[in-house]
């Protein structure tokens, strides 16, 4: 898939402190990368009352993380990339 990163994306990864969850942000950025279609995408889940808006989770042991995405075709944008029960809220 070809990857968009918004700035709000870049902004909200900047923030983060834990190693875990930049290992984990990592990891699933390039299983994101590699896929060929959204079924490849694991985590992935379509938002209620949208078309192309979903949420994708990225989990540590302590660490609840969500990243809002817009897909469309073969493109994927990251939009948002906050904890879980604020990323609902700010996203889109």
């Amino acid at each position: 898939m070809i990857v968009i990163v918004k700035g709000s994306f870049d902004r909200d990864t900047d923030k983060i402190r834990s190693k875990n969850l930049k290992q984990e942000l990592t990891g699933k950025l390039l299983q994101i990368e590699k896929a060929k279609d959204i079924s490849q995408i694991t985590g992935l889940k379509l938002l209620r009352g949208y078309t192309h808006h979903y949420r994708i989770y990225v989990n540590t042991d302590k660490l609840k993380y969500r990243i809002g995405a817009a897909i469309r075709g073969d493109k994927i944008w990251l939009i948002r990339f906050l904890k879980r029960k604020v990323v609902y809220s700010k996203f889109p």
